[in-house]
């Protein structure tokens, strides 16, 4: 029995780091949750592409992208400000008006492919536009050996178009 018991616990040290891996859905589930508190009542707005995020989850291109657009907003700078929010829209609840998230499902497609489906539209009526998920596919690369969102594609009518990427990409002059 004393010499199973550390061959036992040499197993598990090695295999225990790799029990708590990172992987690709964390940092989806990091931006899809943080927008959803953001939509429900109540609640404390937070800032989802904040810089600490823009650095921590997502890819330097896109941050990069993000940065140059900030510069050239949809809507006037406040005095004393150089940037704003490049978008005139919520990019993940995907419009400007919405309800609190229900049913958030994040699911791993494989090969750096994340897709994020939830509701939120339902406050708006029981008619069935109003209860289809909202789907955008994230695309998520290594880098500095860590999972980090590089783009993020929007699905409507099944039919990914434009995007978030290249949205900011054509607001920051790229």
């Amino acid at each position: 029995m004393k010499r199973v018991l550390p061959a036992v616990l040499s197993s598990y040290l090695l295999v225990a780091p790799f029990a708590y891996a990172v992987d690709d859905t964390d940092p989806v589930r990091e931006v899809v949750e943080a927008t959803a508190r953001n939509w429900d009542e109540g609640g404390e707005y937070e800032e989802v592409f904040s810089k600490d995020r823009l650095d921590r989850v997502f890819s330097k291109s896109f941050a990069e992208a993000f940065y140059k657009a900030s510069k050239n907003p949809p809507y006037d700078i406040a005095d004393g400000e150089t940037t704003g929010f490049p978008f005139s829209y919520d990019p993940i609840a995907q419009g400007q008006d919405g309800c609190p998230f229900e049913d958030i499902r994040i699911e791993n497609d494989g090969d750096g492919q994340v897709t994020a489906l939830f509701k939120n539209r339902g406050c708006f009526g029981k008619e069935a536009e109003y209860q289809q998920d909202t789907v955008l596919i994230f695309h998520v690369e290594t880098e500095d050996g860590r999972p980090v969102i590089d783009d993020i594609y929007p699905v409507v009518d099944h039919v990914s178009g434009t995007s978030i990427k290249e949205e900011l990409l054509a607001v920051g002059g790229q």
